[in-house]
């Protein structure tokens, strides 16, 4: 078999519009170094060291439970030899204090607890000593590992500021091989390493709320040796007779209803233990173990779901492994593809419907007044709330702002008459303003006679990629604010309406 080797390093989307931010809150510890190293051997089996030298600035640093005071190493004993070569502090009058044997710790990882199958892996525990302020704790340890598939991904980005960032991978000749580098922060260093990467003097990673994800800030490199267990089995068949009675009770006549329903039973049903798929050589559980067993990783818990479509009737197949399902029906005589998101419970999608349909909500209604009693004849009434809504806490929003934000693009129209309210207190609202390059938000809300209440709100979020610069934050901000003031309504009670129902 043809292995294949592939190392990818990709700059940030954002990087795209000449976008950089630095963290400002305080660091806790910063990296002297940070070093990893893969190496493919010629029988196939694989060396990954890890070594890291780490300044301890801050108290928390050294008290915080599970912080910079331990460091934890998962590894499969089955498949993978965990060698320690270095462990030490070195305190802040030079003087080195080796790490004691007792210090190294055994243990079940927490994501293993409920899931008897996977209970052979272990996680190592270092607990560092001789902690101070200004020690640097040195630690460095190579795994062994026995397996097909190699794929892993660095972000060149730590919880606190890195010196010196470097990946060094080796392979042996004869394996195909491609390398591909945009991002100036990483410098690719020409020497006897297949690949040498070098990034220096790396700010710490941001820790502002509603951000992209990581890869859409910081640069990072991704390499994949092998081939993929996953693809091979996502083409098989597999029965699962066992799970007939269940599939009957999930039945719904609709067919979208019924696939959405067996979609929904496994993520609520089947417990998910989350860890790194190098642990298991990223192979995927049968069906009918983690059926059977009630838990698995989400890659298994992904394969179950195409094995339950499949055995209720569905042609369903997951061709790309990115937690996303595709399933047929017929509806008026036509075949019609639908999506299905294993990574959350977000409704299926017609395969070629607009993305902008989809986020696009309109709601029209006559509601009665369902207020709270707020005491001396007031009450106020917080309006519905609409699946799919656009959902932004504006207390959670900081009033200056240096890294992106990540929303969901959204077109929301609402237009409620509210009957049998009352008095509405204070004055009528009336916003209506659009911002250029990030959308537009309109809210009226008045008396419409009759103690009626009218409510207007109109919500337009555009943006590229879902992504709010930080040029755009303020407005954002402002947008969001009135948005969910303007949630709430108060009246004061009139004869013969009640202000609370």
């Amino acid at each position: 078999m043809m292995k294949i080797f592939k190392i990818l390093t990709a700059t940030a989307l954002l990087y795209a519009f000449s976008f950089t931010f630095s963290a400002s809150h305080a660091q806790d510890a910063e990296y002297n170094l940070i070093r990893r190293t893969y190496k493919v051997n010629g029988d196939g089996t694989m060396d990954i060291s890890f070594r890291k030298e780490i300044k301890l600035l801050r108290n928390r640093a050294i008290t915080a439970y599970a912080d910079k005071g331990e460091t934890f190493i998962l590894y499969n004993p089955a498949i993978d030899e965990l060698r320690i070569n270095e462990s030490y502090t070195i305190r802040k009058d030079g003087s080195r204090v080796q790490t004691p044997p007792n210090a190294f710790i055994d243990q079940l990882p927490s994501q293993c607890q409920d899931c008897g199958r996977y209970n052979g892996i272990r996680e190592r525990v270092v607990v560092h000593t001789a902690l101070e302020y200004d020690c640097i704790i040195v630690l460095d340890y190579t795994i062994h590992h026995r397996g097909d598939l190699l794929d892993e991904t660095i972000l060149f980005a730590e919880d606190c500021p890195v010196k010196e960032y470097e990946v060094i991978v080796d392979a042996p000749a004869g394996s195909l091989f491609s390398a591909y580098s945009i991002d100036k922060k990483v410098k690719r260093i020409n020497d006897e390493h297949y690949i040498h990467l070098v990034a220096k003097n790396l700010p710490q990673k941001s820790i502002e709320g509603y951000q992209p994800d990581d890869r859409a800030i910081y640069p990072y490199v991704q390499f994949i040796y092998g081939q993929d267990p996953y693809t091979i089995i996502a083409m098989a068949w597999e029965n699962l007779p066992e799970a007939d009675y269940l599939l009957g009770e999930l039945y719904e006549k609709d067919p979208v209803t019924y696939a959405t329903n067996i979609r929904d039973y496994v993520a609520d049903n089947v417990h998910t233990t989350d860890f790194p798929l190098f642990l298991v050589n990223y192979e995927v559980a049968p069906a009918k173990t983690t059926f059977l067993s009630n838990c698995g990783t989400p890659r298994d818990k992904e394969w179950l779901t195409v094995a339950l479509l499949r055995q209720a009737g569905f042609f369903a197949e997951d061709k790309e492994n990115n937690g996303l399902i595709s399933f047929n029906v017929k509806e008026n005589g036509m075949d019609l593809s639908y999506t299905l998101s294993t990574h959350d419970k977000r409704p299926a999608r017609l395969d070629g419907a607009a993305v902008d349909e989809q986020r696009t909500i309109e709601i029209e209604q006559i509601i009665p007044w369902q207020g709270e009693n707020l005491g001396g004849g007031y009450s106020r009434m917080t309006l519905p709330t609409e699946r799919g809504s656009i959902n932004i806490d504006p207390a959670r929003l900081t009033s200056n702002r240096k890294a992106p934000l990540q929303v969901r693009n959204c077109n929301e129209k609402y237009h409620y008459t509210i009957q049998n309210a009352g008095t509405m207190v204070g004055k009528p609202v009336n916003i209506s303003r659009t911002v250029s390059g990030l959308g537009s938000i309109k809210i009226s809300i008045k008396p419409s006679g009759n103690g009626a209440i009218d409510v207007v709100r109109e919500l337009n979020i555009d943006v590229p990629y879902g992504i709010v610069m930080p040029k755009q934050y303020k407005a954002f901000r402002k947008m969001m604010q009135d948005w969910t003031t303007s949630k709430t309504v108060t009246v004061r009670a009139e004869n013969g309406r009640p202000v609370n129902q």
